[in-house]
C-alpha cells in the first residue's frame, strides 16, 4: 500500500472500488449499537447511496469507527462521504444529546481496491471486524450494523426513517432501501459459490483473531458487555500519533508499482496545473480525475494518460 501523513490530491475515478474508514472523535464510543443507533447509520448509508448512485458491497458500524465497501459509479464518492458523515453526526448528536463535532478531525480514509483479490480481501476485514477487535466471538453475533447476512443473501433492507431530526413534513424519505451489490469481479459466482467462499475466508479471519486472543491471554468482551459500554468512554488503549493513511490497496507487487507510478504521476500534474491556477490561468488543464477544481468550475482531462 501507498501510504503518506497528509492528504495529498487523489484521482476520482469511475467504477473504482474502495474502503471507507473513519473513527469518532476522541475514540469516544458515541457509535456503540442499540436500535436506534443501528437504524440511524443504515438510514443515513442507503440515503446517501441513493443520492450519489454508490453501489454498496458491505459495512460494519463498530462503537467508535466504521468501515464501508463500495464502488463510486458517478465519480463522485467525495460528495458521498460529506452526505453521510453529516447526516450520521446529526442523528447521533440528536440521539447522544450532544452538540459538538462527532467525527475524529482528520479526513477519512478512503483506499482504492485494485483488483478483485484485494476488494474481497477488505470486504472479509470489514465483516470480521468486531472480532477481530476482540469484541465478539463471530461476525454474526456483533448487535451493531453489518452487512453479514445482506453479503450473502444479497437482499434489499428496508429502513423506516429515524423520528430523532427528521419532520414528518420533511424531505428525507420515509422508507429507504439498501441494495448490497457483489463486488465486482464476483458476479459469475452462483449465490451458493459466492456464500461458500465468503464464509470460508470469514471462519479463517475468525480463526487467526481467535488464536490472537489465546496468545495475548485474552478473552471476547460478548455482545451483552458491547451494549453495556457507556457512549461517552473511550478505549483505554492509546491510539498511534500521526498513523499512516494508505491510498491504494493492492496484494499485487507488479500492479502497485505501477499504481503508485501513476498515483505520483498525477500529483505532479496537478501541482502543476494548480500553480498555473493559482496565477489565474483559468483555462488550465488538470489531470484525469481531478475532482473538486472541477466542481468549482475548472477543466480537466477527459481521458486517462496513455501508459508508456
Amino acid at each position: 500500500m501507498l501510504v503518506l501523513r497528509n492528504m495529498p490530491p487523489r484521482p476520482v475515478v469511475a467504477r473504482r472500488t474502495y474502503l471507507l474508514s473513519r473513527r469518532v472523535g476522541q475514540r469516544q464510543h458515541l457509535l456503540r449499537p442499540d436500535d436506534v443507533v443501528n437504524q440511524i447509520y443504515l438510514y443515513a448509508l442507503a440515503v446517501a447511496a441513493k443520492r450519489y448512485g454508490i453501489l454498496v458491497h458491505g459495512w460494519v458500524a463498530m462503537s467508535n469507527h466504521h468501515h464501508v465497501v463500495f464502488t463510486d459509479v458517478r465519480e463522485n464518492f467525495p460528495a458521498f462521504l460529506m452526505y453521510m458523515h453529516r447526516l450520521i453526526a446529526i442523528c447521533i448528536n440528536a440521539h447522544r444529546d450532544r452538540r459538538e463535532a462527532m467525527w475524529a478531525g482528520e479526513q477519512a480514509n478512503v483506499v482504492w481496491l485494485v483488483e478483485k483479490a484485494d476488494r474481497f480481501d477488505k470486504l472479509i476485514y470489514t465483516l470480521a471486524n468486531p472480532v477481530s477487535a476482540g469484541l465478539v466471538a463471530h461476525a454474526e453475533e456483533w448487535p451493531g450494523a453489518i452487512s453479514l447476512g445482506a453479503t450473502l443473501d444479497g437482499k434489499k433492507l428496508v429502513i423506516k426513517r429515524p423520528d430523532i431530526v427528521f419532520s414528518v413534513t420533511g424531505g428525507m424519505p420515509e422508507i429507504v432501501e439498501l441494495e448490497v451489490e457483489r463486488l465486482p469481479g464476483f458476479e459469475h459466482l452462483t449465490r451458493k459459490e459466492w456464500n461458500e467462499r465468503l464464509l470460508e475466508s470469514l471462519i479463517e479471519a475468525e480463526k487467526a483473531a481467535h488464536a490472537k486472543l489465546r496468545e495475548e491471554k485474552r478473552t471476547f468482551l460478548g455482545a451483552k458487555a458491547v451494549l453495556r459500554v457507556n457512549p461517552f468512554s473511550q478505549p483505554s488503549t492509546r491510539a498511534p500519533r500521526n498513523p499512516l493513511r494508505p491510498f491504494i490497496g493492492c496484494l499485487d507487487k507488479m500492479r502497485r508499482r505501477i499504481e503508485i507510478a501513476a498515483l505520483m504521476s498525477f500529483r505532479e500534474a496537478y501541482e502543476t496545473a494548480r500553480v498555473a491556477w493559482t496565477e489565474h490561468k483559468l483555462r488550465t488543464l488538470f489531470p484525469f480525475g481531478t475532482y473538486k477544481v472541477v466542481q468549482l468550475g475548472g477543466f480537466a482531462a477527459t481521458s486517462p494518460p496513455r501508459m508508456a
